[in-house]
């Protein structure tokens, strides 16, 4: 009897596919994550290492983000949950902020923790896309700032040898290093690496304990900038001013920047609506008592002045200051909320300064 040895070696084969592609699920760190994600999003809070950390927290202590209001709730006491996270850019001046000439991480001690722990530093450069020599210069390559509204991410974990990767939201007041895009890249409480996070299946569930005013459909999605970013523009946590922040893990070069030229005028008084309100004519005067239009080619009698034509004698309409000078993205005042943030008085829909869990206004 013959022995269907291509059936038998097929099906081997499919088998073995199967099996290693359900070891495979949840890990990462072997090129970049694709495909939606368990509908569950783990809550982060900005001191709190969250699960399996890389290392030891080297976030540097930063002013607190401003207080917000509870989060909404189902009547059966759930988190509303929503989808649909807006996207910013990393270059959008505002989202985040820092202190000058402070770093948010330790880089030094980052670097130190990933270099002596072998096996985290070798799980860490698989995420990263980097050979494990190359660590300490990508990690200094990256610029230390503070998250300014709650932000996804893909975040990671580190247990046994093994990467598991998890969808989480970020507080706002999270210490991170972004890349030359804008990127979060690296949550500096537990050295965990960062990637963008993947579409969920469904409506997600949360995993860990809302902070106050945590609004799952106000968090932020960072997408990379279309071009390397020469300067980050934050905003200080300290004093509320702007800071200027070259790329890279130095803050020495921080440079306190003005507010923008259209932040210091006052703005124009509306102009108020024309009135059209008709005026009833005298009985017997159809005309009313509009007096009839001089004649075109009248000459005024000898000694007597011309004529003046009436609309002479108005003032140029004031057309008032001249539009926004700089982008649009640009706040007036990092500590006003309304029109001062990265979006007109009417929020849009990628608006982050809506948010009452962000740390823009006061």
């Amino acid at each position: 009897m013959r022995t269907p040895t291509g059936a038998f070696t097929t099906a081997c084969a499919l088998t073995a596919a199967l099996l290693l592609s359900a070891c495979g699920a949840g890990r990462a760190g072997d090129g970049e994550d694709t495909g939606p994600a368990a509908a569950v999003l783990v809550l982060q809070a900005a001191d709190d290492p969250g699960p399996d950390p890389f290392t030891d927290s080297t976030a540097v202590p930063a002013p607190a983000p401003a207080p917000a209001e509870p989060a909404p709730r189902t009547a059966g006491g759930a988190v509303r949950v929503s989808t649909g996270p807006r996207s910013l850019s990393g270059a959008t001046p505002g989202l985040y902020g820092g202190t000058e000439r402070t770093g948010s991480c330790d880089i030094g001690r980052q670097i130190g923790h990933l270099t002596r722990d072998r096996a985290a530093g070798r799980a860490f450069a698989r995420v990263a896309g980097v050979s494990p020599e190359a660590v300490p210069d990508y990690v200094r390559a990256l610029t230390p700032v503070v998250l300014r509204a709650d932000t996804r991410v893909t975040g990671h974990g580190h247990r046994a040898g093994r990467v598991t990767g998890y969808q989480a939201v970020l507080q706002a007041g999270t210490a991170v290093l972004v890349d030359d895009r804008g990127v979060p890249r690296l949550r500096c409480a537990c050295g965990n690496p960062l990637r963008p996070p993947l579409a969920l299946r469904g409506t997600p569930g949360t995993r860990g304990t809302p902070w106050p005013g945590y609004r799952p459909g106000e968090a932020v999605v960072v997408t990379a900038a279309p071009h390397a970013v020469t300067d980050f523009t934050i905003i200080d946590l300290a004093d509320r001013t702007w800071i200027e922040r070259r790329p890279g893990h130095d803050v020495r070069h921080d440079r306190a920047l003005p507010p923008p030229v259209w932040a210091t005028r006052p703005p124009a008084p509306p102009t108020p609506p024309p009135t059209d309100t008709p005026r009833t004519p005298p009985e017997g005067d159809p005309a009313g008592d509009a007096a009839p239009p001089p004649a075109p080619d009248a000459v005024p009698p000898p000694g007597e002045p011309a004529p003046r034509d009436a609309a002479a004698d108005q003032e140029p309409e004031d057309l008032g200051e001249p539009d926004e000078v700089g982008p649009a993205a640009v706040p007036d005042g990092p500590d006003v909320p309304d029109g001062a943030g990265l979006i007109p008085d009417e929020p849009a829909d990628d608006s982050i300064f809506g948010s009452p869990t962000d740390v823009f206004g006061d």
